[in-house]
């Protein structure tokens, strides 16, 4: 059984939720990427180097293309980078309601929801128009869709360290 009381967790929910929409996000994605290179290193420590060099999509792909996680996970990967970029390129992006949806929807499918986050976080943005005032009123926020993620690869770093 997982231990889903992880210290990535812990810090994504404290520094997310005291976070705005930008910060929060980027947080997220920075533990996705320490997963994604503990994933690596598990496999084969010599690959450290050039994982490291090697853009966050690439790395996504990298890992996908040696079957350390599955096509469904590197979609959602890559759907939550591709909203990355859009933050780092586009002065002052921020994504409607229905970029969002999209984003938590394709997660829900390619990710276990195991606590529920995902599927709460897309039913209160349903009712809000925005992630804040789905946290202040239903008390689920951009915390719990990296909190799933996080869930699931955290699985796939277990599963590589026991090979």
């Amino acid at each position: 059984m997982p231990d889903y009381g992880n210290k990535y967790e812990d810090f994504l929910f404290h520094k997310i939720d005291d976070s705005d929409l930008l910060s929060g996000f980027l947080i997220g994605h920075l533990v996705i990427e320490i997963l994604l290179e503990k994933i690596a290193s598990n496999y084969d420590i010599k690959l450290k180097e050039h994982f490291l060099s090697l853009t966050h999509s690439r790395k996504i792909n990298f890992l996908k293309s040696l079957e350390l996680i599955d096509d469904g996970t590197a979609s959602g990967l890559q759907k939550i980078n591709r909203m990355r970029n859009k933050f780092a390129n586009e002065l002052g992006y921020e994504p409607n309601k229905g970029e969002l949806l999209n984003l938590i929807s394709n997660l829900r499918a390619n990710f276990c929801d195991i606590t529920g986050g995902l599927e709460q976080l897309h039913e209160a943005l349903e009712e809000c128009n925005t992630l804040q005032s789905a946290n202040e009123k239903y008390g689920c926020g951009l915390a719990d869709l990296f909190i799933q993620i996080v869930y699931d690869l955290e699985e796939y770093r277990k599963n590589e360290a026991a090979v």
